[in-house]
């Protein structure tokens, strides 16, 4: 084995050199160090927290828009459908006939030599007393 020729010199220069660069632990740094690292970590915590919240608050928002535009589709289906119905009424009652018929019906005026009978509805039906029981 070869052996080492170089050796250090041991004068002022060096052991100050040696000393600026050799890491030696100092305890109020590492304190900063921990205290800044703990600090940072709680504003990310903190912007993180308030970014979820913000996010669920605009999610249940989003839900209940998206709930009150599927009512109001349903709500305009049925007012469509109100509308068409009503449309046909009016087409009717241009029709002669059909208006004197609705008349006839509502205010229970007749026809020269018509009878009118009146019919009770189902829901005022006098009841069947020669039922068995």
């Amino acid at each position: 084995m070869a052996k080492n020729n170089i050796s250090q010199l041991n004068n002022a220069y060096t052991r100050e050199h040696e000393q600026k660069h050799k890491r030696t632990p100092n305890p109020r740094a590492h304190a900063v160090h921990m205290k800044r690292i703990r600090n940072l970590l709680i504003v990310i915590v903190a912007i993180l927290g308030f970014g979820g919240l913000s996010l669920v608050r605009t999610q249940m928002a989003l839900g209940e828009t998206n709930h009150a535009v599927q009512k109001a589709k349903g709500s305009l289906t049925k007012l469509k459908a109100n509308k068409s119905a009503l449309k046909v009424q009016v087409d009717q009652l241009h029709n002669d006939d059909y208006t004197a018929k609705l008349i006839r019906e509502k205010y229970l005026y007749s026809k020269q030599g018509e009878i009118i009978f009146n019919l009770p509805d189902k829901v005022n039906e006098v009841p069947d007393l020669n039922v068995n029981q």
